[in-house]
Parts: structure tokens; sequence; C-alpha cells
């Protein structure tokens, strides 16, 4: 089938290396309604029957599946082709995501697994193919909404969408794609605002180190050098470099600077290159308000649910993204809690750009928040979540869990049967608090969005009424 590659853009603008493979496209899959596809030996598929435009969920009608009933799992195949030049060079294969569990297959053997429907994750193929081959790239997906110990979101348990759940997603949903990293190349870095100094801190990951090596960063304000300086790569080391060029970030000004790493080897060779931006700009509680850059900011926030009528979880563009922020500014918010979805990282990006405040939030309806496999597979994933976007200055509160439980007694017995397993549930919240901080201490936490408060930064009250005097008292 001929059809225009979907979601070209490169999906990852804040860690952008010039040399990546998009593979959204048909690929072949094979529905596996017995769970039996592994025992029957799917993994070493060459192809399958029907074929699905990626990164579309089989739900969706942009997949060119629609199918709307419960998938337990599916696989999915495509020939991915390395290029020659490649030779010597880290080889990354990237999922945006994958609805719940992915189990990643070269030529029938298993190189990896990810857990949960809503983090990105990369796959290292360096030693599992060949530059100038072409190999057999399989993919699982088993997806259970019902089970919960994932978070699904607003995808609906029943057959039939009610309310405010509707279709579900199953499988992969963003971008997928391949890049050529350095051997020792950086393999990410934590960027952090520091607006009352009036600098950047970096604190780089490296794939691989040697003694020589060298990481140079230059911040860009438009054509003008704001900074620049190099490390050594040392496990846990950071960097602080001074701007001569200072402009915050805000809705009003939503200016960002241009990143650029090198890695440099002893011999002064550059061995890898990525380009990435921030923004500088803070945010602090400072008794009962908010402050944006040490003053008081008003948010007016629309609830965004991320759903599409004929890509489900997936915008069917990069416009599309762009459009639902610029759509909102129109009609007078400042900016979106992303309610029951992790949004994909060019929503991001545009907001970003855009000076669009949100709210990053989790999928977590559906989760048993009292089974211990849930809440070990929540806090994965949201760590997971928490790493990816910590440098998008547009996300300014982490709210993890939405409506967690009504503080109504009768339906907290329903839950916790007693005050022990609630009490259990309070330290998983503390948990979830806590583990959010250490990754990222620059932001406030809502602990749960509405309801049952644990451990909190804000106070958030959910009050449906549609009648002002009332809303008053």
């Amino acid at each position: 089938m001929s059809t225009p590659q979907p979601r070209p853009e490169h999906p990852r603008p804040q860690f952008f290396r010039p040399a990546w493979i998009n593979l959204n496209g048909w690929w072949t899959y094979r529905f596996d309604f017995g769970l039996s596809g592994i025992a029957q030996g799917w993994q070493h598929s060459t192809a399958f029957e029907q074929q699905i435009l990626i990164p579309f969920a089989p739900e969706s009608q942009l997949s060119g599946v629609a199918y709307r009933d419960f998938i337990p799992a599916i696989f999915y195949h495509r020939v991915i082709a390395i290029p020659q030049e490649w030779s010597g060079s880290r080889i990354l294969l990237h999922f945006g995501a994958v609805d719940q569990i992915a189990t990643i297959y070269i030529d029938g053997t298993e190189i990896s697994r990810h857990y949960g429907g809503s983090a990105s994750f990369t796959v290292d193929l360096t030693e599992s193919v060949r530059p100038g081959a072409e190999h057999h790239l399989v993919v699982q997906a088993v997806d259970d909404v019902r089970s919960g110990l994932y978070g699904g979101g607003k995808q609906c348990p029943d057959y039939h969408s009610r309310g405010c759940h509707y279709t579900r997603t199953t499988g992969i949903w963003q971008t997928v794609w391949l890049e050529k990293a350095a051997l020792r190349g950086l393999k990410s870095c934590r960027i952090i605002p520091d607006l009352d100094n009036g600098a950047f801190s970096f604190a780089p990951v490296f794939h691989a180190a040697e003694p020589g090596d060298l990481l140079q960063i230059e911040v860009w304000a438009g054509d003008k050098l704001a900074a620049s300086g190099q490390m050594h790569p040392s496990p846990g080391a950071t960097i602080s470099l001074p701007l001569a060029v200072l402009q915050s970030w805000s809705p009003e000004s939503p200016f960002l600077y241009d990143i650029r790493f090198r890695v440099i080897d002893a011999s002064g060779a550059e061995i890898d290159y990525v380009e990435s931006y921030a923004g500088l700009r803070q945010i602090t509680i400072s008794g009962d308000r908010i402050l944006l850059n040490h003053q008081p900011l008003y948010q007016r926030l629309v609830l965004d649910q991320g759903f599409y009528p004929d890509g489900l979880w997936t915008a069917p563009s990069d416009t599309a993204l762009k459009q639902d922020i610029e759509l909102s500014l129109a009609a007078g918010f400042n900016g979106a809690r992303l309610h029951q979805k992790v949004f994909e990282e060019r929503f991001h990006y545009w907001a970003d750009r855009l000076g669009y405040l949100t709210w990053g939030e989790f999928a977590s309806w559906g989760l048993k928040l009292a089974n211990p496999e849930a809440q070990l597979n929540f806090l994965q994933e949201w760590s997971e979540v928490v790493a990816r976007d910590a440098n998008h200055p547009s996300i300014i509160t982490w709210s993890p869990l939405n409506e967690s439980y009504s503080p109504d007694s009768r339906y907290l017995r329903g839950v916790f049967p007693d005050q022990e397993a609630l009490a259990g549930y309070r330290r998983f919240i503390r948990r979830i608090y806590n583990l959010t901080k250490q990754i990222d201490c620059t932001r406030p936490v809502n602990d749960s969005s509405g309801y049952l408060h644990v451990r909190t930064d804000l106070w958030t009250v959910h009050c449906y009424r549609n009648n002002a005097e009332k809303l008053m008292q």
C-alpha cells in the first residue's frame, strides 16, 4: 500500500541527532487472541498477512484496521535496513510508546522487554544488527486494560465507550525510529534552569567513556553565544554555565536557548553531536501562591484528554498537536492539565515554543492502587516519564494521580478493608511524592488531583458545580 509517511517529523526535538531513520509506515501484523503466538513461533516471522499503518493503534481509523474489540496481544513485523555508513556506531531503536508490555525481537531473538504503555523506551541494537544488512524486527505487545496492573487512563474497560471512558489503544501508538549514536556518545542530559544565578546546570549521562573524552556545551541566544564550557564524562559529574545573555521563559515571552552538545575524544575529534534547547524559568510556591519567575501566576487551564476522533491517543499530525494549543490560547486559556495521558514529546515541544503552561499527569485510571504489583509498575513507569520530560519549561507541575480515591468513607471501605490497608496506600503516595522530588526537585508535586491527599505541594479540589453562587459557598 502506498501512502505518505505518517508523522514524519523528528519525535524528540530536545535531543536531536542528524542521523536517524523514521520507521513509521506500513508494517504487517497479526492479532494473538489466544496468547499463543510465542508458542507458535511468531517471533520468527518474516511477514504477517495483514497491514497496519504505524504509529496508529489498531483500534484507530488511521491505522487502516479500526478493530474495536479487546485485543489481548498483537504481533508486528517489518524489515529494517541498517545503513552501511553506521558501521562502528551505536545503533538505537526508539519507541515513543507501546501499550502495555512490549517485547522486541531481532531475527527471532528476544532483545528487550518494556513494561508500561505510556513511557518511551530505547533498545540498543548495536550487538544484534549488522550495518549494510537487513533484519526482521518483530514486536509483541500484550495489553490488558482490565488487569489493573498498568494505568489505562480513559481507555474504556467495557466494550462500548461510556461516560468519560473512550476507545482503547493497544500496541504501538507513537513514532518508532532508528538512530545512529557514538559508542561513547551522550545518552541523556538533565538541563536545570537556575534563574536566580542566571545559569543552566547540566547533568549528563553517557553510553560509555574513556580517559581523555570531553563534553563540550554551547548555549546560544539566537545568534549570540550565551555560555560555553566543557567537562570530562565522570559518573555523576555536573557543570553550571553562567549566561552572558539573560532572557527568561514565560507565556508572554517563551524564549528558548539553543544548546549544542559535542563529545570530543582525546585526539580532539568530534565523535558525537546532539542539539537541544531549554528555557530559563523558575516555579516556586510562596504561601498560597504559585510564582513564575518570582511573579504571581494565575493559571487558566483547560483539561486536555488528548483523544483524537481518527487517531485515538495518537495525533494525526504534528500540525494537530500545535493547533490544539493554538485553539486553547485563542479561547483565553494559558495552559492545560494534561489529563490521564502521558503526552508525546512533540506536544511539549510546541508548548515550549508557544508559551503554554502544562501539568504533567499519568494515565493512572484503572490501576489497582492497593495492589503491590500495580504500585511497583506505576513507580517504575512514572519515573521514566518524569525523567524524559523534566527538561521542558512548559511543564510547571507534576500531578501523578487523578481522583485516586474519594474521601467518602463508604467508598474507601470498599477499596481498603481495614486501616492497615489504607496506611499502606498512604505509604505508596509518599513514595510517589519522594520519588518525583528525587528525579526533579524544581517543580511542585500535586500528589492526586482532587479528593484524597496524602503528601502534596498543592491542595487541589474538584468541585463540579455549574452554579456560580453555589460554587462560592
